[in-house]
């Protein structure tokens, strides 16, 4: 397929993902810096989006992303028929482990968290709907990497990656793709303080009627709450639970003889 550009379209795209991939604002002046675009231009481009809410400034002539851009993502959520489908499931999971729940699907290459069951807790995790994380540090990225063709595991890697977050961070495709080799024998997937220090997950991949991976589910735990000897006890029942959600889409397990 042919691939066109846009020159103002590309600048704005730029511009967005600027803003999010980081926790900062950032001035006309900062943006130009950052991104190499004429200061002029990225003016023009704020000025209009700020109209359509896509951004909006503060006093101090900072700019971020705007309400609308939650509105339009959250519109797109609310398409995906997986996130109500899940959510009594993840209700059940989070009750029954007393740990968070999140659904994960795969988007330009990495995880795209689309939802997340929270206890009423004083432990609370920074995730949120919305949020991404690389395939290779998080449980939903593990499950779902697990079972997808290997070039499209190739090409995720080779597009963003294999940042090291913590001395736990798996950061060799090799010992990556073994990693996936057991995942596919055991069903589940386990995050050992590779995204933060303290934090365990354990997740397991959703397949579709065709029988294709299409999402995953985790739980998430403080590594105090959730000791190495009942990861295996967790991992069946995250299995448990994703080979519901998988039936509630159609999905039939092969049956081996």
């Amino acid at each position: 397929m042919k691939k066109y550009s846009v020159p103002a379209i590309d600048k704005t795209m730029a511009i967005f993902k600027l803003f999010a991939e980081s926790e900062q604002d950032y001035t006309v002046t900062e943006i130009h810096s950052q991104l190499d675009i004429p200061k002029g231009t990225v003016f023009m481009i704020l000025s209009v989006l700020e109209g359509y809410g896509m951004v909006k400034k503060d006093t101090h002539g900072c700019y971020s992303l705007g309400p609308k851009i939650y509105e339009l993502g959250m519109a797109y959520m609310t398409k995906i028929d997986i996130k109500q489908i899940a959510k009594p499931f993840m209700n059940r999971l989070a009750q029954e482990t007393k740990f968070t729940a999140h659904l994960g699907i795969m988007s330009d290459n990495r995880i795209l968290f689309v939802e997340k069951v929270e206890l009423q807790s004083f432990i609370k995790f920074s995730t949120f709907p919305g949020m991404r994380s690389d395939i290779h540090n998080s449980s939903l990225g593990k499950a779902i990497a697990a079972f997808l063709p290997e070039e499209e595991v190739d090409r995720a890697i080779e597009a963003v990656g294999m940042g090291r977050y913590t001395p736990n961070t798996i950061t060799e495709p090799e010992l990556f793709k073994q990693v996936l080799s057991r995942i596919r024998i055991n069903g589940y997937s386990i995050e050992d303080e590779e995204g933060e220090i303290g934090v365990r997950c354990v997740g397991a991949p959703i397949f579709d009627h065709e029988g294709k991976v299409i999402a995953a589910i985790s739980i998430t735990a403080l590594k105090s709450d959730l000791p190495a000897d009942l990861l295996p006890v967790i991992g069946e029942k995250i299995k448990e639970t994703a080979v519901a959600i998988s039936k509630e889409l159609g999905y039939e397990i092969k049956k081996t003889d």
